[in-house]
């Protein structure tokens, strides 16, 4: 599936899903996105610093096109954000997602996110989920005006 979406300054962005096996393209805003958790984390900057893409995209092998969604977003020829969402028994969950910094406030996450909700509805999931790192207060409130709220905190030793 492809769309189209005009930001603001009328910036043309296109929207398309990929396979599992071209998760490699989002690698770099992978990246980014990591070592935003780490420089903004009060309490586990040593987790994020650790934590390695090879190996937290590997945990997605085991999804299917029926369970697994991978959206990206790009202006020309360069990726600018990408949204990754899981199904497991009937249970939805955005697993991640990016938008590089410079592109932000043109309504990609808000598409990103949308069409991810959109597709775990179509596949019956009765509950729709995100992990929010608590820290992370911006993207707690970008969440909330997507319709999530919070519903447990889970706390860890550092």
């Amino acid at each position: 599936m492809e769309f189209k979406h005009i930001g603001k300054r009328g910036i043309l962005f296109t929207f398309f899903d990929i396979p599992y096996d071209e998760v490699e393209v989002i690698k770099d805003l992978w990246e980014k996105n990591r070592k935003y958790h780490e420089s903004t984390s009060e309490y586990f900057k040593e987790l994020y610093r650790s934590i390695r893409f090879d190996e937290r995209i590997k945990a997605f092998s085991v999804f299917d096109k029926d369970t697994m969604k991978i959206t990206v977003a790009k202006n020309n020829d360069e990726y600018i954000g990408y949204c990754i969402s899981t199904i497991i028994e009937g249970k939805g969950e955005l697993q991640s997602i990016h938008v590089d910094e410079n592109s932000r406030g043109n309504g990609i996450g808000q598409k990103l996110a949308g069409k991810h909700i959109e597709w775990l509805k179509e596949k019956n999931c009765e509950v729709i989920g995100v992990t929010v790192s608590q820290e992370n207060e911006s993207t707690i409130g970008f969440y909330k005006k997507l319709g999530f709220y919070p519903n447990t905190l889970y706390m860890q030793q550092k």
